[in-house]
């Protein structure tokens, strides 16, 4: 797919209870798994699907982004010779409305795309957790002759669904109606991915600045009887982080040895900012049961299906289960913690107790002391 152009658009989560971890940060540059950040998934499939020449739309939270993603090296691009592209993201403006993909991005970066020796574009969301082949729906698209191809799940019940979903219907692969939120009229759910001409999609950002038309979804419907439109069934594991639920939900899958081999143990690897810390140490006292723990750390409590980030201290007589530690956080002797998740350098005193739940975790924000 050299001769493609790969976007990752940014999404909101500020006005989501997923806030007190975004202060700081993007949803995409949300720490994950131990060691990565969620937009590791998207930046990694596409360069594991041979695009080269990646933009990422940023927000006013640049910095999280630019600290994250560095020269580039890591991804197998470089930003010297604009291999990876931050572009400038309209999300710091104030809207009334959130869209599924807001045209005003690309309106913004009209040039970047225009200016790209690509024929096709790739869109896909920092918020998705899912390893995937970009080369499978060109072939429909190219078989098809398509402007646009539509990745989608047929698995709607497990969704939350949310207004700004699109739910396809299908005439064997051809789109033939688009539906949006709770009034979706089929289990075909759109992942946050698509596949696109980039003539087309010129084309529909010239609409949309000439009429004021602020979501492409909202485009590709008026458009459905002139566009070839289709769609391509994404399998395997897949979550979208929009919300505390979700994030947490989607931590805790990689426990599970079949999400976990899925993601990680395939020859499409998850690439991430590499540190170099020394082993986990664990002391005479620590017990660990189905748990991910990063490197640089020091154990020597119980923990119990959780997920601590590098560099964390857990001091003995110390339980932790069903929990979320982030980097670099500090947990003294005798506390119990069962459903919570820390941001980084957080620091609970001796003898503490924090008890949530699964669908209630309790969260503690950057450098909180307790």
């Amino acid at each position: 797919m050299r001769d493609t152009l790969g976007i990752i658009l940014p999404q909101v989560g500020d006005n989501s209870d997923l806030r007190p971890l975004l202060g700081h940060r993007t949803i995409g540059t949300l720490p994950f798994g131990g060691r990565y950040r969620l937009i590791d998934f998207s930046l990694s499939n596409l360069v594991n699907s041979g695009i080269t020449k990646v933009g990422i739309i940023g927000s006013h939270k640049y910095s999280s982004i630019v600290d994250h993603l560095g020269t580039g090296k890591e991804w197998l691009l470089s930003r010297k010779t604009n291999d990876l592209a931050i572009l400038t993201g309209s999300v710091n403006r104030k809207l009334d409305v959130n869209y599924t993909i807001n045209m005003l991005d690309f309106i913004l970066n009209k040039n970047f795309i225009k200016n790209s020796p690509a024929d096709k574009v790739v869109l896909t969301s920092s918020n998705l957790v899912t390893t995937f082949d970009f080369d499978e729906p060109a072939e429909v698209y190219n078989k098809n002759n398509a402007d646009v191809v539509l990745i989608y799940r047929s698995d709607k019940e497990s969704f939350k669904t949310i207004d700004t979903d699109v739910f396809l219907t299908l005439d064997g692969r051809r789109v033939s109606d688009l539906s949006f939120g709770e009034e979706g009229k089929t289990d075909h759910k759109y992942a946050d991915m698509m596949i696109i001409k980039k003539e087309v999609l010129l084309k529909l950002i010239d609409i949309a600045e000439l009429n004021e038309i602020n979501d492409l979804f909202s485009l590709i419907s008026e458009n459905l009887d002139t566009l070839r439109v289709y769609g391509y069934k994404h399998e395997g594991y897949f979550n979208r982080v929009f919300d505390i639920q979700k994030y947490y939900e989607a931590s805790i899958d990689l426990l599970n040895y079949d999400v976990l081999s899925q993601l990680f143990f395939t020859d499409r690897p998850v690439y991430t900012k590499t540190k170099d810390n020394h082993p986990t140490r664990y002391g005479e006292d620590a017990n660990i049961k189905d748990c991910i723990v990063a490197s640089g750390a020091y154990i020597d409590g119980t923990l119990e299906h959780s997920i601590v980030f590098r560099e964390c201290e857990v001091e003995k007589d110390t339980d932790i289960k069903n929990s979320i530690i982030m980097q670099k956080c500090k947990i003294g002797k005798n506390v119990k913690l069962d459903h919570v998740i820390f941001d980084k350098e957080v620091t609970v005193r001796d003898n503490t107790e924090l008890i949530g739940t699964y669908k209630n975790p309790i969260i503690l924000e950057k450098g909180e002391e307790i």
